[in-house]
């Protein structure tokens, strides 16, 4: 276990681990949920197969973080390293949290977990997509060191209406 809330502080008994690969099912599910909402992630359906999701975790090249409820997985965060020789020294975050425990500053130690496993596997630089609409989630990247690298305009289109793909990153090497 990385972090746990105890119940005496905010809301609910929350911890934060590295993922095992019986975790799989569970991720899945996080992750269906917040691409079921179909604002704040690309892809609509989760596409891993639990085998997939298992193999993945049990990668040494990358990081997947839950956070958990009672035992139940309502964030993931992944962070996957270059697979080239020319960008090994970075690594693509991804974090998804399930409606109803976001705004509690789970995503913020999640990414500050991640940051310091980064630093011990010599990765330099953190790169993240997220779409403009996606304020809160920006403001929080901000907090944790990202800054805006590039905008892509109008690459999405989210109910109807055109949203930037904001690139992000952080140096921590």
């Amino acid at each position: 276990m990385i972090w746990r809330r105890s119940e005496q502080e905010e809301s609910g008994d929350y911890q934060i681990r590295i993922a095992r690969p019986s975790d799989a099912k569970g991720i899945i599910h996080c992750m269906q949920s917040v691409m079921d909402e179909r604002i704040y992630l690309v892809s609509e359906y989760y596409l891993w197969s639990e085998r997939g999701e298992q193999e993945r975790i049990r990668s040494p090249e990358d990081l997947t973080l839950v956070c958990e409820q009672d035992g139940t997985i309502i964030g993931v965060l992944t962070l996957q390293r270059g697979m080239y020789k020319k960008n090994r020294h970075t690594a693509q975050l991804g974090i998804a949290i399930m409606n109803g425990h976001r705004h509690k500053g789970l995503g913020s130690r999640m990414i500050v977990n991640a940051i310091d496993w980064a630093r011990t596997r010599d990765i330099q630089k953190i790169n993240l997509e997220v779409f403009s609409s996606n304020t809160g989630a920006i403001e929080t990247y901000r907090k944790n060191g990202f800054e805006v690298e590039g905008i892509r305009k109008r690459q999405f289109l989210v109910d109807g209406n055109y949203v930037d793909d904001v690139l992000m990153s952080t140096w921590i090497g």
